[in-house]
């Protein structure tokens, strides 16, 4: 796909990137795509915060959780008191 941009914005894409917000122009014309779908469909930014927010969790450092990982959690749950 191309795309012809006024002299205007070809200046305000390289301003964005030379700020260092960006490492290429690419870059801010996904983020302004991305942003104009958000603005139409509002379910797109809910979706966009949850990837931001589980993305890293994901990606982390994990351990198995094991049989005792488990019989800690049953001892825990049992001694909490059941809130009424």
């Amino acid at each position: 796909m191309r795309v012809t941009l006024t002299k205007a914005l070809e200046k305000f894409i390289t301003e964005k990137v030379r700020a260092g917000g960006y490492s290429n122009p690419s870059e801010v014309v996904r983020e302004a795509l991305r942003e104009l779908r958000a603005r139409d469909d509002p379910a797109e930014i809910d979706t966009q915060e949850l990837a931001e927010l589980l993305l890293p969790a994901v990606r982390g450092p994990h351990r198995p959780l094991t049989e005792k990982h488990f019989g800690e959690l049953r001892q825990r749950a049992r001694r909490k008191p059941a809130s009424r």
